[in-house]
């Protein structure tokens, strides 16, 4: 059963990966020709446009926070794991466990306090962009925190599976 939870979550956060990996890109690409765009507009062409650093500024929140689960499931997050390397292996799934549970706690608060922080911001727009509402800023907050859960619950599902290593690396 357990080996089935695991293959499962494996799946899903495959998919999460790839399809993040790609709004990542997406996004990077999108903030590197708004801003280019911007300079061009302003300095060759003399008419700035409003709009550029908001849009990036939205970009880049979505970049992070749609970043992070990728870097997660890579095992390229910050991390110091000198400690959990030179503890014995018991010890290293247990505190794997912890450190998960404690990102997973987190991301299930952000998630929670998330979503009336979305609301109150559907109520303001972006001056600069008068047809987008601050809470699509605010959206990548539960969204991105929401990826994240999975991740930690099959990186604890691993560790608690004693065939598997504790964390998840591609």
């Amino acid at each position: 059963m357990l080996a089935l939870a695991v293959r499962l979550f494996r799946f899903l956060n495959t998919w999460i990966r790839r399809i993040c990996t790609v709004i990542v890109t997406g996004l990077l690409v999108a903030i590197v020709v708004i801003l280019f765009g911007s300079v061009f507009w302003r300095y060759f062409l003399n008419d700035p446009v409003s709009w550029s650093e908001d849009a990036a500024l939205f970009c880049m929140v979505w970049m992070t926070l749609l970043g992070a689960p990728v870097g997660l499931i890579r095992g390229e997050h910050v991390a110091v794991d000198t400690l959990l390397n030179a503890l014995p292996a018991r010890l290293a799934r247990t505190l794997m466990v912890a450190i998960n549970g404690v990102v997973l706690t987190t991301a299930v608060t952000v998630i929670y306090y998330g979503g009336p922080f979305v609301r109150q911001g559907m109520a303001r727009i972006i001056p600069s962009m008068d047809w987008l509402s601050q809470g699509y800023v605010y959206l990548a907050l539960p969204v991105g925190f929401g990826l994240l859960a999975p991740i930690c619950i099959e990186n604890i599902l691993r560790a608690v599976w004693k065939n598997h290593p504790a964390v998840v690396k591609e």
